[in-house]
């Protein structure tokens, strides 16, 4: 047993390498906070002899990551592993199953902030999401500002749009006008990142790596090519989340935000420990963990349910 624990210590998480998480693994609090601010005003003319103009950022708003117990157990009786070596290992297979299936919860989890991000409320109730509080979904048409005179903002792409070459243009466009709360352009100037699910994978691979431009006669030259990265996850499948059109619902989102909109956060790191239950003599094992998902900007991607309607 001893084995099998030290063997799963290293648990990989291929949400983490993806760029899209922030990884905050050193939380002080069982809730973490975050809040957004503005930035400052552009720099403003002044005449000699004259003051400059005084400037400050406002908050914007918070995001509380609730952080929640997960865990599982597998029992071994003391009879068990005495008398039934062949019964033993397969106990023992159960044992390193649990890492198993954490790796998968965690994976389904991270997945379900951006698949559930048309709705304010949870798909599954034991994989809740914690929001940004402004009220409205993670892409939506109408994001608030707590500054006064700011209108409200979209990141959902018009017309829930349906993947295509074009429609992928228009959803980069958007990042690269979006305004932040202050109503300023955000200016983002980098790369992007394509996410959707299984259905969607050799249309964006077609798009975003062929050689000249896709689903045309001509020979363009592939634009994005080289410049747009493809995320595919079965996690963002109807399969996997059960939501209404998630087989055709696609992101984009911004490769090198200022700041990653996503967030990881864990209290307690996934762990295997072992002990024997006094009453029964049984060895259990468990693996227990301390975690929360969600989101604090909404900036950085666009979204669009694929229904075009």
């Amino acid at each position: 047993m001893n084995e099998i624990i030290k063997d799963t210590q290293n648990l990989e998480l291929s949400f983490l390498s993806t760029g899209l998480f922030d990884h905050v693994s050193t939380p002080d609090e069982l809730i973490y906070r975050t809040e957004g601010v503005t930035g400052l005003s552009y720099l403003q003319k002044f005449d000699e002899g004259s003051p400059i103009k005084k400037d400050k950022a406002f908050p914007q708003y918070k995001t509380e990551y609730v952080n929640e117990q997960y865990g599982l157990i597998v029992e071994i009786s003391q009879r068990l592993a005495k008398t039934r070596p062949a019964d033993l290992e397969s106990k023992l297979n159960e044992a390193r199953l649990l890492m198993d299936e954490a790796a998968i919860t965690l994976e389904k989890h991270a997945w379900m902030v951006i698949a559930n991000g048309f709705s304010t409320t949870n798909v599954e109730e034991d994989l809740p999401i914690h929001r940004l509080s402004d009220g409205v979904s993670l892409f939506n048409t109408s994001h608030p500002s707590r500054v006064t005179g700011v209108a409200n903002r979209s990141n959902r792409l018009a017309s829930n749009a349906v993947y295509s070459e074009s429609n992928q243009f228009a959803a980069m466009k958007q990042i690269r006008e979006q305004l932040n709360g202050r109503g300023q352009e955000v200016g983002y100037q980098q790369r992007f990142i394509v996410v959707g699910p299984p259905t969607l994978e050799k249309q964006m691979l077609e798009v975003n790596f062929s050689g000249l431009r896709s689903d045309t006669a001509n020979n363009d030259m592939n634009v994005y090519k080289g410049n747009v990265d493809v995320i595919t996850s079965t996690y963002l499948s109807n399969t996997s989340t059960g939501i209404t059109n998630a087989d055709t619902s696609w992101f984009v989102f911004a490769k090198t935000p200022p700041e990653k909109m996503l967030k990881y956060v864990s209290l307690i790191a996934p762990k295997l420990e072992q002990g024997k239950d006094f009453d029964t003599k049984n060895l259990k094992v468990s693996l227990d963990a301390n975690y929360s998902f969600g989101y604090s900007a909404w900036e950085w991607a666009v979204g669009s349910d694929g229904s075009g309607s």
